[in-house]
């Protein structure tokens, strides 16, 4: 089975019979906010691909991306409705129909097909990403992502795709899949990140958008606890610096006295534009 990508035409007559809302009743949540950004999801009644709510072997991937199959719904109703036990296929279809026998409201429906369409192709990108990315089971840990450039722990949900723009040509994506964060970053000179973390902060695939060599693991001086010299898998030698409070270890691969590389058990953020890989303290209260 592939995934299909849903048909612009499909897409307007969605949008045209939104009422710029989400479906599940009694609901006012907007799709398009007032500012005009894209603040909801497009939601298949029977899931796209197999392991999701409601998936149907017995359709075909032509009747997966049918009108029919689709509804809008805001982010926390699209969460409610996974329980296939409350929210058996009958009930969202109910809930489509009893939607768009409302009456038309006027708004702006080219608008949010714009958007519809941008947010739809740039999770096209990050699944194309994902499906050529090895898999693997997450690694046991306690330490919970950081965002990038935040200092904050934050967990975001699973299957939701997020964009945050940084600039006028700068921006983060984020998909998070099998427990397992994938994050695509744009710098100010077109460079590409992409890394994969999980909930415990263990990271699994990186692409630096600059030289390895050219980075450096910064870690504060009270954080420090132990530091030791150790072999290594990927290099000469390597540093193992065991952190104080149980915030894990970090240790730096070195190929003679060249940076090759670091595997962090604990909270980090990179800044490719200082070439750092910063280790932080305990998250704030």
């Amino acid at each position: 089975m592939t995934r299909l990508a849903i048909r612009k035409e499909s897409l307007r007559d969605l949008a045209i019979r939104s009422k710029n809302k989400c479906a599940f009743p009694d609901c006012d949540h907007p799709l398009l906010n007032a500012d005009g950004v894209y603040v909801a999801e497009l939601c298949h009644i029977e899931a796209a691909e197999p392991g999701g709510p409601r998936y149907n072997p017995n359709q075909t991937d032509e009747e997966r991306r049918a009108p029919s199959k689709l509804l809008f719904l805001c982010q926390q109703h699209h969460k409610v409705t996974d329980d296939v036990e409350q929210y058996p296929v009958s009930r969202l279809q109910e809930t489509k129909r009893t939607h768009e026998a409302l009456p038309k409201v006027v708004f702006n429906s080219e608008l949010l097909l714009q958007r519809l369409e941008e947010v739809l192709a740039e999770q096209a990108t990050i699944r194309n990403i994902l499906k050529a990315s090895p898999q693997s089971n997450p690694v046991n840990g306690s330490y919970s992502i950081v965002g990038p450039e935040l200092k904050e722990s934050w967990t975001p949900q699973e299957g939701r795709f997020y964009k945050t723009n940084t600039g006028p040509n700068t921006w983060f994506k984020y998909l998070m899949r099998d427990g397992w964060l994938h994050i695509e970053q744009r710098l100010e000179d077109g460079s590409i990140a992409y890394y994969e973390v999980n909930e415990q902060g263990s990271v699994r695939t990186t692409r630096m958008p600059y030289p390895i060599k050219e980075y450096r693991v910064v870690i504060p001086e009270e954080l420090i606890l132990d530091q030791k010299k150790i072999s290594s898998t990927v290099g000469t030698h390597a540093i193992r610096t065991t952190l104080k409070w149980s915030l894990g270890s970090v240790t730096e691969h070195y190929i003679g006295s060249v940076f090759a590389g670091a595997y962090c058990q604990a909270r980090c953020v990179t800044d490719h534009r200082q070439r750092t890989i910063e280790v932080l303290g305990m998250p704030d209260a």
